[in-house]
């Protein structure tokens, strides 16, 4: 989404001048509002950004009775301010990437008498292309009154409830709580509305008495200025547009998705991401990945180096929009096919014996990974 100075309402000044713990403007309540009613939750809390809302969230945990679960590929914001809880010897234990049974094994042998298990993960991961098991996280939780903290920010705008064949996103664009569906009695989500929404402000959401207890003992809302009215209004034209439009964007983002995935599957190119809009392409080695991001600069399409979980060598992602046209998909398909180096020999030197050659086909291996 994008928020143009004509879509917004004005304002007769961009911030109160005051800490949001003095009082809060009435369209900062109503956006936490709605966007916590959009995942299925009681009540939200704006603030600045995600990385306000870790650092009191290891605040007011510090104050709890807890034993912390974090898990290890957790996005790099989620683990700021965790060393409040190491000064406080609160207990804190990492756990296997979206894996419930390593994560149970863990408390089964941790649990201390009296204490809160909390868990810390992201809802969807893009680098695996898959939803952490909220489901069974907070089954673990509920007999302990624990909780699970979501980030979900991947997910809020583009995926919703009621997915089906012909919708794989859902309806609504709720996130992960709605997609799955999760219980919602044991959650809280961090999100960052700067994704699916276009806005770059946050919300946390969970059960009124939490979300107001967590309000009362946040440390930013005292030192630090509250969201612009200029962010307020953008997220209130989000959520104008996700209702009219929501369903209409998620339709082209979904086909747009289909489109790139089938046409480099049936080239025989591995791609990760599964129906979600960021979708990973792997190029073989680290040479050949970097070969291929220059080959689209050149033709003036923007991807992104990354390291797949459990993987030395790069691959290249790219962001699909829902604003893309089915033409946009082909070009981009194309020029991935056209520059792929899978069936091309590659001049490589051994840079311990001086000795060079050429790589072998790698349309085969690649073939393998796409599970073809």
């Amino acid at each position: 989404m994008k928020h143009s100075s004509k879509e917004l309402d004005g304002w007769s000044s961009l911030t109160t001048g005051r800490p949001a713990i003095l009082g809060e403007v009435r369209i900062a309540r109503q956006v936490g509002k709605e966007i916590a009613a959009l995942q299925g939750l009681e009540k939200g809390l704006v603030s600045p950004s995600t990385l306000h809302l870790y650092y009191d969230l290891f605040d007011w945990l510090c104050h709890q009775p807890v034993r912390v679960y974090i898990d290890e590929k957790v996005y790099p914001v989620s683990r700021y301010g965790i060393e409040k809880l190491l000064l406080r010897k609160i207990p804190v234990s990492y756990f296997r990437h979206m894996d419930a049974q390593h994560l149970a094994r863990q408390m089964a042998s941790q649990t201390v008498s009296g204490a809160r298990p909390v868990i810390i993960t992201d809802g969807w991961c893009p680098a695996c292309g898959r939803p952490a098991p909220v489901q069974q996280y907070a089954a673990l939780v509920k007999p302990h009154k624990g909780w699970v903290v979501v980030d979900d920010t991947q997910a809020v705008g583009v995926l919703g409830k009621g997915k089906q064949a012909g919708m794989p996103l859902g309806l609504g664009g709720g996130g992960l709580l709605q997609w799955l569906p999760a219980p919602a009695d044991q959650v809280m989500t961090i999100v960052s509305l700067a994704k699916g929404l276009g806005v770059p402000m946050a919300v946390i959401s969970g059960n009124r008495r939490t979300i107001e207890d967590f309000a009362a003992n946040s440390r930013t809302r005292i030192n630090s200025s509250p969201v612009s009215m200029a962010h307020l209004q953008a997220a209130l034209n989000a959520l104008r547009i996700n209702r009219q439009e929501g369903e209409d964007r998620r339709a082209s983002l979904s086909r747009n998705i289909r489109l790139l995935r089938s046409s480099l599957h049936n080239a025989g190119i591995a791609v990760q991401g599964s129906l979600f809009p960021v979708q990973t392409i792997e190029a073989g080695n680290r040479q050949q990945t970097v070969a291929l991001w220059e080959a689209l600069s050149r033709e003036k399409i923007k991807t992104v180096m990354v390291t797949p979980h459990w993987q030395q060598d790069p691959a290249l992602s790219v962001i699909l929009r829902s604003d893309q046209s089915a033409r946009d998909m082909h070009k981009l398909a194309n020029a991935i096919i056209r520059h792929h180096t899978y069936n091309k020999p590659i001049e490589h030197g051994n840079l311990l014996t001086g000795d060079f050659g050429r790589t072998g086909n790698s349309r085969s291996s690649a073939r393998r990974q796409a599970g073809s």
